[in-house]
C-alpha cells in the first residue's frame, strides 16, 4: 500500500541554514501535516541530522556508486554534489510512496496550495514543473549568450548531434519538481545523467555541475518523455528577475501584469548570496535578503544605490 506522496529536499553542511528555512515554510504553510518529508543528507553535520530526526524528517545518506573522470575533483571540491544523485534515486531512499516532490534546499514555500497542484500533475504526466522562462526573466537577464552556454555545456555531456537537437529548447529546472513512482522517466533520466558523467572530464566543471538538469532536458526534448508544465511561479528563478513585494497583500509577487503571487521562491545563483532591493507593487524600494522567514523594509531612495552596490560587490566577490 501507498504512503502517499512525499516532500524531499536535501544538501551538505554548506546549505543547510538555507534548508532549514525551507523546512520551517513547509511547517508555517501547514504543509509538514499532509505530507512526509525526507532528506537526503550530502554531507551534514552530527548536530544537524539529529536537528532533522527531532523534527520528524526521514533522512537518507546519499554517496556515489560509480566511476567518472570528474569524481575525485567533484568529492574534493564539492562534495555535496552527491545529492544530486540521490534525486535519481528517491524511490530506494524513501521507499513506498506514490509521488516525490523535490525542492532544493535554497528555496521555500510562499503558497502551500503549490504543492497539491505539482502533486496531482505528477500523477496525471509522470513528472511536473517549469520552464527557466517568463518574461519578466526576458526583461532581465537572458540573453543569447545564455543560448550558446547551453549548447556548449550539452555538447561536452552529449555530443555535438544532441547539442543541435537540443538548440533553443527551453531549459526545464530540476530545482522544483513531482515525479511519480512509476514513471519512465527515472531510468531514462539516470541512464542519461551516468553517460553524461562519463563523457565529461574535470576540465568541464560547469556542464558536469549541470549534467542531471541537463539529463532530464535531453529526456523531455530528445526522448520526448511527457511533462506537465507548471507556470514559472511555481518555480520563482531569483537570479534571472527579483520577485516584486506587494506591501498591501503582504507576498511577493510577479513583477509584471497581473503580479500574481510567486508560490515557491528559488534563491537560484547570485540572488543567495547577496542583499537586494526590490521593486515595490506600488512604488518604493524594499531591502531583503530573500530567505525564510522574510524579513522585508523599506530602503530610503538615497540609500537603495549603495544597498545595491554592496550587492554588487558582494557576488561579484
Amino acid at each position: 500500500m501507498s504512503k502517499g506522496p512525499i516532500i524531499v529536499t536535501g544538501c551538505d553542511h554548506a546549505q543547510f541554514r538555507l534548508a532549514w528555512g525551507l523546512l520551517r515554510s513547509l511547517a508555517r504553510s501547514g504543509i509538514r501535516t499532509q505530507y512526509a518529508i525526507g532528506f537526503v543528507d550530502g554531507g551534514l553535520h552530527p548536530r544537524e541530522r539529529a536537528a532533522l530526526a527531532q523534527v520528524g524528517v526521514e533522512v537518507a545518506r546519499a554517496g556515489w556508486d560509480f566511476d567518472f573522470p570528474a569524481r575525485t575533483v567533484l568529492e574534493r571540491t564539492a562534495p555535496g554534489l552527491c545529492t544530486l544523485y540521490g534525486k535519481l534515486h528517491l524511490r530506494t531512499l524513501f521507499p513506498g510512496h506514490d509521488v516525490y516532490v523535490w525542492l532544493d534546499a535554497d528555496t521555500w514555500i510562499q503558497d502551500a496550495a503549490a504543492i497539491p497542484i505539482i502533486v496531482d500533475a505528477a500523477r496525471e504526466r509522470g513528472l511536473a514543473g517549469a520552464y527557466e522562462l517568463d518574461r519578466a526573466y526576458f526583461a532581465s537577464q537572458m540573453a543569447p549568450h545564455v543560448w550558446s552556454k547551453y549548447r556548449e555545456w550539452y555538447g561536452h555531456a552529449f555530443g555535438p548531434a544532441t547539442a543541435r537537437t537540443m538548440e533553443l529548447k527551453p531549459m526545464f529546472n530540476v530545482g522544483v519538481y513531482g515525479i511519480a513512482a512509476g514513471a519512465p522517466h527515472w531510468s531514462v533520466w539516470e541512464w542519461l545523467y551516468r553517460a553524461g558523467l562519463a563523457a565529461q572530464t574535470e576540465e568541464q566543471l560547469p556542464s558536469v555541475f549541470m549534467t542531471d538538469q541537463l539529463a532530464i532536458n535531453v529526456a523531455i526534448h530528445h526522448h520526448r518523455l511527457p511533462v506537465a508544465l507548471l507556470p514559472a511561479t511555481f518555480n520563482w528563478l531569483c537570479h534571472l528577475c527579483p520577485p516584486m513585494w506587494d506591501a498591501e497583500a503582504r507576498r511577493l509577487v510577479v513583477p509584471a501584469p497581473p503580479w500574481e503571487p510567486v508560490r515557491i521562491v528559488h534563491l537560484s545563483g547570485s540572488s543567495k548570496r547577496a542583499p537586494l532591493v526590490l521593486r515595490g507593487r506600488r512604488g518604493g524600494r524594499y531591502g531583503t535578503a530573500l530567505r525564510y522567514p522574510l524579513e522585508i523594509a523599506p530602503v530610503a531612495d538615497d540609500a537603495a544605490p549603495a544597498v545595491e552596490a554592496a550587492a554588487d560587490e558582494e557576488v561579484e566577490a
